[in-house]
């Protein structure tokens, strides 16, 4: 099973996340042909909720107090649902941009997207945290694709589009 973290957002850290060689030449060949800069690989990770979603930054500190920010060490807050094991295999590699909220610069980001039977597991076992803990998703959030951002302009996780 999948380990998850709590550090503003939560996510599946990069020691559970297997980046298939498949995925990973596609992703570092685009990445390389838009002098895209690849995120180091302690940082890849895939987001399961931004740290937007309404009541996320109180659970964050609960956790942390409690468990210093691993939540399996806490059932209560733990969906019964597993995580899948996470590879890219079978996912997509895509560019996305958007432009930044705060300076409106465009953002570019190489992603690899998961592959359908991940996104609907993730999907399913986000939903039970979200019921469990009470968060409130965003229409965004409700929408999202699980993805892990491979590589953006500067190399920094934060400047990746959302």
């Amino acid at each position: 099973m999948s380990q998850v973290e709590i550090s503003g957002i939560v996510k599946i850290p990069q020691q559970s996340v297997v980046i298939g060689p498949t995925s990973f030449v596609h992703a570092d060949e685009l990445a390389n042909e838009l002098n895209l800069l690849p995120l180091a690989s302690e940082k890849l990770h895939v987001t399961l909720l931004h740290q937007s979603v309404s009541g996320l930054k109180a659970l964050d500190k609960q956790v942390k107090k409690f468990s210093k920010g691993k939540i399996e060490e806490d059932p209560a807050l733990y969906p019964s649902t597993s995580l899948p094991e996470i590879n890219t295999e079978g996912g997509q590699v895509v560019l996305v941009k958007d432009t930044h909220p705060k300076t409106d610069e465009e953002r570019l980001t190489v992603r690899i997207i998961l592959r359908d039977e991940l996104q609907q597991a993730l999907s399913t076992w986000v939903a039970e945290f979200c019921e469990l803990n009470s968060l409130e998703r965003d229409e965004v959030e409700m929408q999202r694709v699980y993805h892990i951002s491979y590589a953006n302009r500067t190399g920094n996780p934060g400047d990746s589009v959302r």
